[in-house]
This record gives structure tokens, C-alpha cells and sequence, in this order.
């Protein structure tokens, strides 16, 4: 039987990857008086049973910008799941103004243990996310 791609303990994981993704474009710096601080709510249908490789706890991260303004970003994680496949997902935020971005989830398997019988299937979705105040 195939399941879809779950790790609900590899979260943090998740929440630590796309951390160093959402700074893709910090300078270096250490201190930057223009960084801005985003709270984000996702909101994208979950297949029943489905937990994703995602950055988003509870539908909720948070993100460091190193200047105000609406700008791509991007989210990558890598898990090995328990059937010993390692796959990779991709979470990728589109402005759409000031307190919104279209919000797209892609996962693939990359490889699996020789002898591995693989057990999950890719679960996309797309939705919306929204800057909290």
C-alpha cells in the first residue's frame, strides 16, 4: 500500500531548512537595521493522513527578510522516510502584493536503499499564504 509523503517528527528539520532558504539572499551581515520579520499563515488543502515536508509548524513560520518589500521565496527540505527513500520538497511563495504570496508545494523521491520497497507517493498542493500581523 502507498502512502503519501509523511514526517511529522523531520518538522523541525523543515522549520531549520527553510531558515538558511528564506536568507538565500542575506549579505552577511550580522546586524541590519532594514531586516524585516514576517509571520506567515499558510492556507493549502492537506490530503487526509498527509503530513508534509514543510516549513510551515502548525501552518504558521516565520521569516527574516534582509529589507522591506515583497520578494520570492523559497523553502527546501530533505528527509529520508521510513521505507529508507529520501526525498526532497519544495515550497515556493510568489508575491502577490504587500501581505500575500501564492504558495506551491512540490515533493520527489530522490533515491532509495537497494533493497528499500517504496511505501509513499508525492502530494502536491497549492494555496495561499498571509503575512500576520
Amino acid at each position: 500500500m502507498l502512502h503519501a509523503v509523511q514526517a511529522p517528527v523531520l518538522k523541525l528539520i523543515a522549520v531549520a531548512g527553510a531558515s538558511v532558504a528564506a536568507m538565500a539572499g542575506f549579505s552577511g551581515k550580522t546586524c541590519c537595521s532594514n531586516e524585516v520579520t514576517q509571520n506567515l499563515v499558510l492556507y493549502a488543502p492537506e490530503k487526509p493522513g498527509a503530513i508534509y515536508l514543510t516549513a510551515f509548524e502548525n501552518d504558521h513560520a516565520t521569516v527574516t527578510l534582509k529589507e522591506a518589500g515583497s520578494y520570492r521565496i523559497t523553502f527546501q527540505t530533505r528527509a529520508t522516510l521510513p521505507d529508507t527513500c529520501e526525498w526532497i520538497a519544495t515550497e515556493v511563495l510568489v508575491p502577490l502584493d504587500e501581505r500575500r504570496y501564492a504558495y506551491s508545494y512540490d515533493e520527489r523521491m530522490l533515491s532509495c536503499a537497494p533493497d528499500a520497497e517504496p511505501r509513499y507517493v508525492a502530494t502536491p498542493r497549492t494555496g495561499l499564504v498571509v503575512v500576520e500581523d
